[in-house]
């Protein structure tokens, strides 16, 4: 599935992960992921809000226990909500080393009584938590560009980068949100149009400083910006992390568009929509595609870094990678490292490959691959909802398969065979009980405001 992310007004890490929310990733599904990382002092909501024209979600971190964090989705005030202070544009805390998020990703008050985390920190979390595969590498390389453009601003190790108070907690929560988000909507490439570039200036404690903040320009670096009539901070540390290293830029790619989300910043200011549109597709059904195979071989390559590298060249976007076993010369034996990807991310690809197999250099090739169309149905099962992925050609379905993820989840929390959820996912989807309306249902959680809301508490 392609996601493609249309930055007119900005974007900031809670924007993105309401507006994957709102076109259908499961908020359960997400915020357990979270969890997972071992944080503990927040919680979390989702807001039905509107933004100029937009019924939009606003996705809402804040320190556990806070008085009005028992308002709920649909409760009065969080419908056309324009008294906000802090929006894309409140304050900054610019200590040395320190990373924030800014804007609609962090809450006027802080978390209180969280530690300072560093870079090494936050890496050793990821790394050891129980996330999928594709959410941790996802994670981690966004968090490592984030950290990197910290000790360029500040002249300092990487691993010695330390994240306030309030910008690891929101950006922990958000980050990781965020890949969750994408992994369960099954994404597999992410385009984004140029980040629009605020105006103005903003107080910190070490005075005014220009907008964009440095942190933002930094991890900015290679990627495409414009200028924007609208004055404020537009693009967060945090927002512009998860593109730079996510995405690549371009114009809205061919595709089939199978939903649209939009994600709301806490302001809402005349001049504009302050909102993320997200618009989720797959390519075109039975077409050719070029795909750029790298491949090298090495002899010295542990085991237990196999697995790390499989996910360091997913995360850098590689649409598939495997390593196969080889005899090579002087009958030593190796590992033939493969990885295939579109054009626009070999460099990201091929640096993922070079940084993490220990390999001196790599081979790449040009070929040519045709494609079925995917898109996803929730099938509804005894065992719970089951995403299907459906492959179809020139209008056909060719091949339908169940998320094995899904189905290993729902087979531990009902003590069954994954083979077992599996076939009922099947026949559910056989038998019609899951269609697109029935999807829309799913997203109904955000669309629509339910009298009991959605709201999630982090284990103190």
């Amino acid at each position: 599935m392609i996601l493609f992310l249309d930055c007119f007004a900005g974007i900031a890490g809670d924007m993105l992960v309401a507006a994957l929310i709102h076109a259908g990733a499961p908020l359960d599904r997400v915020l357990a992921d979270v969890r997972a990382v071992g944080v503990p002092g927040w919680e979390a909501r989702v807001e039905r809000v509107f933004r100029g024209p937009y019924a939009a979600t606003r996705f809402v971190v804040e320190p556990s226990g806070r008085p009005d964090s028992t308002k709920r989705l649909g409760d009065p005030g969080h419908g056309h909500h324009h008294g906000h202070d802090h929006g894309h544009d409140h304050g900054h805390d610019h200590g040395r080393g320190s990373s924030h998020e800014h804007g609609a990703d962090a809450g006027p008050d802080g978390f209180p009584g969280q530690p300072q985390r560093s870079w090494a920190t936050i890496r050793a979390l990821l790394e050891a938590s129980p996330l999928p595969p594709g959410v941790r590498a996802r994670s981690l390389v966004v968090f490592a560009r984030l950290a990197e453009a910290e000790s360029r601003v500040h002249g300092m190790p990487v691993d010695e980068v330390q994240f306030h108070e309030v910008g690891a907690v929101d950006s922990i929560v958000d980050i990781v949100a965020a890949c969750s988000a994408m992994e369960a909507l099954g994404i597999t490439r992410v385009v984004s149009t140029p980040l629009p570039m605020g105006q103005g200036a903003v107080q910190t404690q070490h005075g005014l400083l220009s907008i964009p903040v440095p942190a933002t320009v930094e991890v900015l670096r290679g990627f495409p910006v414009m200028p924007s009539p609208f004055g404020g901070e537009l693009v967060t540390p945090t927002g512009a992390a998860l593109v730079a290293a996510l995405a690549v830029p371009g114009p809205m790619p061919a595709m089939v568009i199978r939903s649209v989300g939009y994600g709301a910043g806490s302001r809402d200011p005349s001049t504009h929509a302050n909102v993320l549109r997200v618009v989720i597709g797959d390519g075109d059904a039975g077409s050719a595609a070029e795909i750029v195979e790298l491949s090298a071989e090495v002899d010295d390559l542990p085991g237990e870094a196999v697995p790390p590298l499989l996910d360091a060249l997913l995360a850098a976007g590689a649409v598939d990678a495997f390593v196969v076993p080889v005899l090579m010369k002087k009958g030593r034996s190796g590992l033939w490292i493969h990885a295939l990807c579109t054009s626009d991310h070999q460099p990201a690809v091929g640096e993922a490959l070079l940084r993490h197999s220990g390999s001196f250099g790599y081979r790449f090739v040009t070929m040519g691959r045709e494609v079925l169309a995917r898109h996803f149905e929730v099938a509804a099962t005894q065992f719970g909802e089951v995403r299907v992925k459906v492959g179809s050609r020139g209008g056909a379905v060719v091949h339908t398969a169940p998320e094995f993820e899904d189905c290993a989840k729902a087979a531990r929390e009902h003590g069954v065979a994954i083979g077992q959820v599996q076939g009922a996912a099947l026949a559910a989807l056989v038998s019609g009980a899951s269609t697109s309306e029935q999807l829309d249902r799913v997203r109904g959680i955000v669309h629509t405001p339910t009298p009991a809301g959605t709201h999630v508490k982090a284990p103190r």
